[in-house]
């Protein structure tokens, strides 16, 4: 299955932890080479040179507002990755993974995807799980959160 070329990647991060971000970006570079990502990383003062996988933004120092700067010019309806900068994956099953993203991508009834079940989601997903699972056409399973808590991890 094919991804589309780009995807971007919004980096919730500021100036002092650009390291860090560094470090997370150079983990999907490792264990997905061609991944479709586009890393749009905030900055306050001290920013970056460009390449053709990042892009740095100027942005406000509070939090919301440098979302919002994020999200200014991207569609209602365009897909984005949400990237926290001290999550990265070690291990990704990449052809799995790529499957997936093309899968929901173009499913109008799928609005987002997450990896991995943690917390709350794998140790009271009565709670935080609708009951229903939804399977595509190669037997890969959906479930759908209850609600938007702890969804960067």
């Amino acid at each position: 299955m094919s991804l589309p070329n780009k995807i971007r990647a919004i980096v919730l991060t500021c100036d002092r932890y650009h390291v860090i971000t560094r470090h997370m970006i150079y983990h999907y570079d490792r264990l997905w080479p061609n991944h479709p990502f586009v890393f749009h990383i905030p900055y306050q003062e001290v920013g970056g040179t460009d390449t053709k996988r990042i892009k740095y933004f100027p942005s406000p120092p509070d939090i919301k507002g440098t979302v919002l700067h994020l999200l200014a010019d991207i569609d209602d309806e365009e897909w984005i990755y949400w990237c926290v900068d001290d999550k990265y994956p070690i291990e990704l099953p990449i052809d799995k993974v790529a499957t997936l993203i093309s899968h929901a991508m173009r499913s109008p009834h799928i609005d987002g995807l997450l990896f991995c079940r943690c917390r709350a989601t794998l140790s009271s997903p009565w709670f935080t799980l609708h009951p229903h699972k939804t399977k595509n056409l190669f037997g890969d399973v959906y479930l759908e959160r209850k609600t938007w808590s702890q969804i960067w991890i």
